[in-house]
């Protein structure tokens, strides 16, 4: 049986934290056994008092002051006495047999490093099917806003780069690249990491099967990027951006929502899905309205949903702050 230890980083948002623990707890593995590990790395929240109602059930690591995801995720792992490593937000609510099945694909796959699951707004569209590299040189996460049952998003296969929103690592293979670069503070290490493993010759593999809702706890953005994304994304574009290589067009003729016909002459004849891109004229002056009121439109709506939900999560804080003793609770559903 495959001994996997999940490596939870946290800072504050104590709600989200207790509702992934008892995910995780609640409904454990049939196919793997495995020890839970929390790094708090700074919370100034209720989410110590949360940590120590799990008791025995978890195990601890305290930061005094922020180190950054990459950190808290190597600090979790150098204390972990499992095979595979598991990363996980804590933003997140896996669904029943979650982690069974990423053990399944990896049994099967022995060559993947790295296994990324399916994650999901909370609206059913897609947030996460594997990560590509656009013609710009910069990740892009697969097909995001899809529907979740759309066949491009449900089928297992190779990427270069999958998210540690959730992801099963190897630990040998992880030893062997030094873990995660701890310059990476916010979002661009689990790419950096999965690009270093790929240089060695390790597979990167997404598995549909596996299925989790991702809340994205950050707060919502006019679309300017914090100072740490910024500077993350300055050291993904000085390291990779002119070694990547480029592969979300090849996907998109592969999975048929992309395809040119070719004649005597030019031009060529393109057909594409509506979901997948907005036609611009050859000028850029004029889009279709139609497509971007619909995509504005879809903006929205998951706007409404996040602000909602975080509504949600700062009532539940506020209780848990006036709380003598943290009892464990029902699972906030996503339904409401």
């Amino acid at each position: 049986m495959m001994r996997c230890s999940i490596i939870l980083p946290v800072q504050n948002r104590a709600s989200l934290t207790r509702q992934c623990l008892h995910a995780i707890l609640d409904y454990p593995p049939e196919d793997a056994e495995i020890e839970v590990i929390v790094v708090d790395d700074g919370s100034q929240d209720a989410t110590p008092a949360v940590l120590t109602a799990f008791g025995a059930r978890i195990r601890r690591i305290t930061h005094s002051a922020a180190t950054g995801f990459a950190a808290a995720c190597n600090d979790g792992a150098a204390a972990a006495t499992g095979t595979h490593l598991v990363f996980l937000h804590h933003d997140v609510i896996p669904l029943v047999g979650w982690l069974d099945t990423l053990v399944r694909f990896a049994a099967a796959h022995p060559d993947a490093a790295v296994v990324g699951s399916k994650l999901l707004f909370p609206d059913d569209t897609v947030q996460h099917a594997g990560i590509v590299i656009g013609q710009d040189g910069e990740a892009h996460h697969m097909y995001a806003g899809w529907p979740s049952d759309h066949p491009a998003v449900n089928v297992s296969r190779r990427f270069q780069a999958v998210t540690a929103a959730c992801a099963l690592v190897r630990r040998d293979a992880f030893d062997a690249v030094g873990g995660f670069d701890p310059a990476f503070r916010g979002g661009m290490g689990d790419v950096d990491l999965c690009l270093r493993m790929g240089e060695r010759g390790e597979a990167v593999q997404y598995c549909h099967e596996s299925v989790l809702y991702h809340l994205d706890s950050r707060p919502a953005s006019s679309g300017a990027m914090d100072d740490t994304d910024a500077q993350d994304a300055r050291l993904y574009r000085s390291r990779w951006a002119y070694r990547v290589r480029p592969d979300d067009v090849q996907y998109y003729l592969d999975d048929g929502v992309l395809a040119f016909a070719y004649e005597e002459t030019y031009p060529l004849r393109v057909r594409l899905s509506p979901l997948l891109a907005v036609a611009d004229d050859a000028d850029d002056a004029i889009a279709d309205e139609t497509d971007r009121l619909l995509a504005r439109r879809a903006a929205q709506v998951r706007a409404l949903l996040r602000e909602n939900i975080r509504l949600k999560l700062r009532m539940q804080e506020g209780e848990l702050a006036g709380d003598e003793a943290i009892p464990p609770a029902a699972f906030w559903s996503i339904d409401g």
